[in-house]
């Protein structure tokens, strides 16, 4: 019986760990405002920066490759890289609260590559976040990447990087 009560409390914890939900934390008719992305560290011209605004938890922690048509990001743009500062502009979004990821995806495959050897899964392409936020085993929280978009515009600046090169400071 002891191990059914630790086997439940161990799912419990577990699932309160990153809960997800596909409702928008923003008002539709919010004022429109624009959003100015600034990304940094562009080492390469080749493949495409891939670059997705999250009203929600669930489409945050998705992955969603760009290709799909039921892709569930908020808005996407995909533009070509220049370096070592590429800027993207998104206008017409309700002001509000947003997560912001970017993904230089230098095969244009449309999605992030992950690594099978040595580290199974860790990306290994370069990424950003906004806030610039990392975790060492995940993505990381969709509260802590949200940045405010007021009327009539906001800038952010994003840092790309390799999550080996996050992880060990280089």
């Amino acid at each position: 019986m002891k191990p059914l009560y630790l086997a439940a409390a161990f799912t419990l914890v577990l699932s309160g760990c990153q809960s997800t939900s596909p409702q928008s934390i923003n008002s539709a008719d919010a004022t429109p405002a624009s959003l100015t992305v600034v990304i940094d560290n562009v080492t390469s011209e080749q493949g495409q920066l891939i670059v997705t605004l999250h009203d929600n938890s669930e489409s945050f922690h998705s992955d969603d490759n760009i290709n799909d048509k039921d892709s569930r990001y908020f808005r996407s743009q995909v533009v070509t890289p220049n370096m070592p500062r590429t800027t993207v502009t998104f206008e017409g979004i309700p002001s509000g609260r947003y997560a912001i990821n970017v993904v230089h995806d230098e095969d244009k495959d449309g999605g992030l590559d992950r690594m099978v050897f040595p580290f199974l899964g860790m990306p290994s392409e370069p990424y950003a976040l906004s806030n610039n936020i990392y975790d060492t085993f995940s993505k990381g929280d969709f509260e802590d990447a949200l940045i405010k978009v007021q009327t009539p515009g906001s800038e952010v600046h994003l840092t790309l990087a390799t999550h080996l090169n996050k992880i060990s400071g280089l």
